[in-house]
């Protein structure tokens, strides 16, 4: 007897404990990219050996998106804000945040803090509806000082390259947000158990949020990672020639971070590692390093 595909999967989240804080973090979608334009200081022989003998897809991969919320028990906290359904430059399958935040149980009105490790448009154009509401109408948004020059200056708008309409885009994505901006240093202190990274080169301002609670701490990076496989193994491959504002800076970046989160023992998520994007960093000895990722379990 035949039966009918299913063709849906499970909702886009996944709920983690950190300390005494609940996190939940909501997938966005994916972009589908090809390997060519990517790490353009990498070795192609040694990147091919890699995508071998890890059995990664071809010609192409999925990075995907994956939006963090925290649960301080004093704040309400949202990690950027995915890319919405309103920009299709990245492709068609991105702007699931909304649904997988209602699948979560997670109101967006209840957000009362929006932290954006940058500017670009898969972190921030999440942050309106397609006719420009707020999407967390009760938060303060918070972006540092660099990244905020850099992607909200009104002059670059005139740039024919991508940085024009990705300037003219993050103007529009905060706009409702503000009179409700707070702008912080790279290595600031925000809220307690929530501290700042410095991890510059991908935008000028990047930045990694570092939660912790009763001895447990992770540290939520953004984009100064991008890929589960190689960053870990060469941190010296810098991301993308043209996307990245300072890619030797970026990789140098990378490097120091994953050093950093070894030494300390803090847990890892990365922002378009496979969902959910939570594991470790670890030494192999080699001055390489290897993600462990999270066993993903339906307890909690």
């Amino acid at each position: 007897m035949s039966a009918p595909f299913q063709k849906t999967q499970n909702a886009g989240w996944y709920r983690f404990h950190i300390g005494a804080f609940e996190g939940t973090v909501v997938w966005d979608g994916w972009i589908d990219h090809g390997y060519d334009e990517f790490w353009p200081n990498g070795d192609r022989d040694e990147l091919n050996r890699l995508i071998a003998e890890h059995q990664l897809s071809a010609p192409t991969f999925p990075m995907d998106l994956n939006v963090v919320v925290v649960n301080t028990g004093e704040r309400l906290i949202a990690v950027d804000a995915g890319m919405g359904r309103d920009i299709k430059w990245f492709g068609e399958d991105m702007g699931e945040m909304p649904s997988n935040m209602a699948h979560a149980g997670i109101d967006p009105k209840e957000i009362d803090t929006v932290l954006m490790t940058h500017l670009h448009p898969d972190h921030v154009c999440g942050l309106i509806h397609p006719d420009g509401s707020a999407v967390f109408p009760n938060a303060e948004l918070h972006v540092s000082e660099i990244d905020w020059q850099e992607w909200t200056d009104e002059s670059r708008l005139s740039l024919t390259d991508h940085r024009g309409p990705w300037t003219a885009e993050t103007i529009r994505s905060v706009k409702p947000y503000r009179d409700r901006l707070r702008l912080f240093k790279m290595g600031d202190h925000l809220f307690p158990g929530v501290s700042t990274i410095a991890g510059p080169g991908h935008s000028s301002g990047q930045t990694g949020f570092l939660f912790e609670s009763e001895g447990d701490r992770i540290v939520f990076t953004g984009d100064v990672a991008h890929h589960a496989v190689f960053d870990p193994i060469h941190p010296e491959w810098a991301f993308h020639s043209e996307y990245d504002t300072d890619p030797a800076l970026g990789a140098k970046s990378k490097a120091a971070l994953f050093a950093r989160v070894v030494k300390e023992n803090i847990r890892f998520h990365g922002y378009h590692f496979p969902f959910p994007g939570l594991g470790r960093i670890v030494d192999a000895g080699d001055g390489t390093y290897r993600f462990v990722a999270d066993t993903v379990s339906p307890r909690l």
